[in-house]
């Protein structure tokens, strides 16, 4: 009957089955650390409750005194490099020169100068003939005779290469107090075993030098009035023309642009 099949239909058990879905977090493998932030969110809120540093006079935040030390070693080797080496800064963006050797430090004057170096640049005579016209001229022998106190030599057209026979009788020579060999053609090369010479104690009783009127340049102007002067503090060097020499030149050639040229026969 239709009672009796109701009665049997709420007389069956009924099975209720409940699904959970499990979300698993990934494990991190051995060995493997997992990056986290350096500073959570948060971080600000829980310094003002926290201090980060200790209050004042505490340790917290105190360097060591090794620690101290150990910088102001470090500085001193820094200055104390820096004041030996002297060199351009990272050769002051120029390449480093062909002959950098690593048994000097990097930045010394030796493998930094900072500037391009080149061979300097000297004077000789274009023939045998230019030459014998110096040094076979009676003023030239007069002024290399032994026992002369003044050596001239100026206006001779004189070379590098005839300083070198100059240079040759100022070693030992305890006589000559003057060197004049102004209004010559000597040049960088001359003026530095010129030098040379004389800050290794040629002619010892030298007192003036008149070297103006020349081709060196800056180079050898920097030898003569930087360089010189350290060996040879009584030694007075003229590598400028004087203003009397100067006007007096002036005054010659406009004296010879006022002469009416010769007329040809």
């Amino acid at each position: 009957s239709l009672v009796g099949s109701s009665k049997a239909r709420l007389l069956d058990p009924v099975t209720m089955v409940l699904i959970e879905e499990v979300v698993e977090e990934p494990v991190p493998a051995k060995g493997i650390v997992e990056d986290k932030p350096a500073l959570s969110k948060g971080f600000f809120e829980k310094a003002k409750e926290k201090p980060l540093y200790g209050p004042e006079g505490s340790s917290e935040g105190k360097v060591d005194p090794n620690t101290h030390k150990a910088h102001a070693e470090h500085k001193l080797n820094q200055d104390l490099t820096a004041g030996m080496n002297r060199g351009a800064t990272e050769n002051n963006g120029i390449e480093r020169p062909p002959w950098y050797t690593k048994e000097w430090p990097k930045d010394c004057q030796y493998n930094s100068p900072g500037c391009t170096l080149e061979e300097m640049e000297s004077s000789n005579h274009k023939s045998d003939i230019h030459k014998d016209m110096v040094r076979n001229c009676n003023r030239w022998h007069e002024s290399l005779a032994p026992g002369v106190t003044s050596m001239r030599f100026s206006f001779l057209h004189a070379t590098d290469e005839d300083l070198t026979e100059v240079i040759e009788k100022l070693k030992d020579n305890q006589d000559v107090t003057e060197l004049d060999l102004s209004h010559n053609k000597i040049k960088d090369s001359g003026i530095q075993a010129l030098v040379a010479a004389l800050a290794a104690g040629a002619a010892p009783k030298l007192r003036e030098l008149k070297v103006y009127s020349n081709e060196f340049g800056q180079l050898g102007e920097t030898m003569l009035t930087q360089g010189l002067p350290v060996f040879r503090r009584d030694l007075k060097v003229q590598w400028q023309e004087p203003s009397w020499a100067k006007l007096a030149r002036e005054e010659a050639q406009g004296y010879n642009s006022q002469v009416p040229p010769v007329a040809a026969n």
